[in-house]
């Protein structure tokens, strides 16, 4: 990878680590905010777990461009992003999995994965209109 690519990549992701882990554990935003860097390598977890709402953020880690697209969640539809773009998005509610991969790679299973997206918590306010 291009040294010159790789050090923000590198600050982006350690900037998140140590945002969740202040006071010796990791926040529950930190767990519901992944973040997943393509680089050289593939996608850096072929799994991942989001709660439902959460933000997922890629990182365009490579020195190729990468767009990823989701057949079963549309709104993991990215533009094609250049080395050292990045695309953050909301996940819809689920449960869900969301299978993705790179648009621009398709047959490569290096750049492909699944996003388990969890049931919604649950609001107090169910608890009164009878909704779950």
């Amino acid at each position: 990878m291009n040294r010159k690519l790789m050090m923000p990549v590198l600050a982006l992701v350690a900037t998140s680590a140590c945002a969740g882990l202040r006071d010796g554990t990791r926040s529950r935003e930190a767990q519901s905010n992944p973040i997943e860097v393509l680089d050289v390598n593939g996608v850096s977890a072929a799994s991942l777990s989001i709660e439902s709402g959460g933000v997922l953020t890629f990182v365009n880690g490579d020195v190729q461009p990468h767009q990823i697209y989701s057949p079963d969640c549309p709104e993991m539809a990215s533009t094609p992003l250049r080395p050292g773009e990045t695309y953050a998005l909301a996940v819809a509610a689920g449960p869900k999995v969301c299978h993705f991969q790179d648009l621009l790679a398709p047959l490569a299973a290096t750049w492909s994965g699944t996003v388990e997206v969890q049931k919604p918590t649950h609001m107090l306010s169910d608890d009164f209109t009878g909704s779950e």
